[in-house]
């Protein structure tokens, strides 16, 4: 009950990755404040008074400073708590590209297996994607991904030929 009336004083909240469903602690302050804007102000006063013994218009160049300084920090203290810790999915980057977000969380297990820090830390709950027979002997055909997911969609779409039932006899590696 005292964690509800006492929400507005929290800086970060606790996220659940749709990814590897495992929860992560995401900052909820995305840029400055209007309060903290007022205590810029405030601080830039008390320097123009220390250094220059009264209000002084350099002491703009200062408050234009910390109010940039501020400003990205808070940005990329956001961008990088957004992004889960366990298994690398990066949300914003997703609405953006999300072959390219797929491509990132690739890249960031791959470390993570290698990675002895991450040994005691909870594994993502990652399901396998299990493909079909015809989908695996495309997949041993074509060069790239990209080629499979195209032929994919275009057999989902029907604009593509339906294997036949000779190609799908399992060849010898089976």
């Amino acid at each position: 009950m005292l964690d509800n009336r006492c929400m507005f004083l929290k800086s970060s909240r606790k996220a659940i990755c749709r990814f590897c469903k495992l929860d992560h602690r995401v900052y909820m302050k995305r840029e400055v404040s209007f309060l903290d804007t007022l205590l810029m102000l405030f601080i830039t006063g008390l320097l123009s008074f220390a250094i220059w013994d009264g209000p002084d218009l350099r002491s703009m160049f200062l408050f234009m400073g910390m109010a940039f300084t501020a400003q990205v920090g808070l940005r990329i203290r956001y961008r990088e708590s957004v992004k889960c810790p366990h298994c690398g999915f990066d949300p914003i980057s997703y609405k953006k590209d999300p072959s390219q977000a797929a491509e990132r969380v690739k890249k960031f297990l791959e470390i993570r297996k290698d990675n002895p820090q991450f040994m005691l830390k909870p594994k993502p709950n990652i399901k396998p994607i299990y493909l079909g027979r015809d989908q695996m002997l495309a997949l041993r055909k074509s060069e790239t991904t990209t080629d499979l997911i195209s032929t994919l969609e275009e057999q989902k779409r029907g604009l593509a030929p339906q294997p036949n039932s000779v190609e799908r006899q399992l060849p010898q590696e089976f």
